[in-house]
């Protein structure tokens, strides 16, 4: 009879152990009260996609799986970042980081083009400072109100720079008669035909093809990217110009922001403040590690002088006066203002 008892108790035991382990499995592996869809056009490898690994990681922890965020990489879901910012304007996506220029064409905010301008900010620590201003908190509430977004704040994907396959840059004139893929922007074509080149606006992913056929003999874009797309095989002569720090914008859709209680939007907030927070460090170790290995593998990495620099800037004033109502004349004289130029 003891015997007995003690069979049906360890039964009873096994059963309610197993009952428990897999409510444990259940709450670990799914049954999410909300999905976030984040378009990544890059890579999972890629440094950019890692920074969104980051804030997946941390939205999870701090939802305790309540929130699940999908990240769909290599352009799955949204094959541009003009598809992937429609995306999450429609609904279709719930985030994405959208870099400024992107959200300046796609909307009539023009104060994002201020980002735009050449030679704006000296170094990562004045974007910085501005992007926390007055100044920009009235343009990214410009862009909230007209496009019922939530943004969390801004990141960098590193300062950019220009690469080509025939000769070192180290002035103004040096990009005479060069073809230099650039950014869909106005501000980027123009800086490259005031000095002599010849812009190029193809996709990110025609680039390599392009450089393997001749049919631009370079690009500007940040020190990572070059790397990460290995774009320094075939073209060794690399000019760290850090004429502009583009800053990507966390933006989410702002009804399904709206639809999350308020501890869960929280939670969400703390999440994105502590990945922005987290990618500043990132990505100055990423550019470090890119020149580098960049330098090991034979490839030529100039840095320019204060001077040099200045020597640029004041050989593409004339870009800036094109377009400067792309920006706002009075827009562009308070972030002078504010960064006491």
């Amino acid at each position: 009879m003891r015997v007995q008892k003690l069979s049906i108790l360890s039964i009873f035991i096994i059963l309610l152990l197993a009952a428990c382990q897999g409510e444990t499995e259940s709450s670990a592996t799914g049954d999410a009260e909300y999905t976030i869809r984040n378009p990544i056009i890059v890579s999972e490898d890629n440094f950019v996609a890692i920074t969104m690994k980051k804030f997946e990681e941390l939205v999870e922890e701090k939802t305790e799986g309540r929130i699940e965020v999908e990240n769909y990489y290599n352009g799955t879901l949204g094959a541009s970042d003009e598809e992937a910012l429609q995306l999450v304007f429609d609904g279709n996506a719930e985030i994405f980081g959208m870099s400024s220029f992107v959200g300046a064409q796609a909307t009539s905010v023009d104060g994002l083009n201020i980002f735009d301008i050449p030679f704006l900010f000296e170094n990562r620590d004045e974007l910085y400072e501005f992007v926390d201003s007055p100044v920009a908190e009235d343009i990214f509430t410009e862009f909230e109100e007209e496009t019922n977004t939530k943004i969390f704040g801004t990141y960098d994907i590193g300062f950019y720079g220009m690469l080509n396959n025939s000769h070192p840059i180290e002035e103004p004139n040096d990009l005479n008669g060069l073809t230099l893929r650039t950014p869909q922007s106005s501000m980027y074509m123009d800086l490259v035909e005031e000095l002599g080149g010849n812009p190029s606006p193809i996709t990110q992913a025609e680039v390599y093809s392009a450089l393997q056929q001749g049919t631009i003999d370079g690009l500007m874009t940040t020190l990572p990217l070059m790397h990460d797309y290995q774009y320094h095989e075939l073209g060794q002569h690399i000019t760290v110009t850090a004429h502009s720090y583009v800053p990507y914008i966390l933006t989410m859709n702002g009804d399904f922001y709206n639809s999350l209680p308020v501890d869960l939007q929280e939670a969400v907030e703390e999440a994105a403040q502590e990945m922005l927070e987290w990618s500043i460090n990132y990505v100055e170790e990423e550019e470090k590690e890119a020149i580098e290995k960049m330098k090991e593998e034979g490839t030529e990495v100039i840095e320019l002088t204060t001077e040099q620099r200045h020597h640029f800037f004041e050989e593409v004033q004339p870009v800036i006066e094109k377009n400067i109502d792309s920006v706002g004349v009075e827009t562009y004289e308070k972030v002078l203002d504010s960064l006491d130029k």
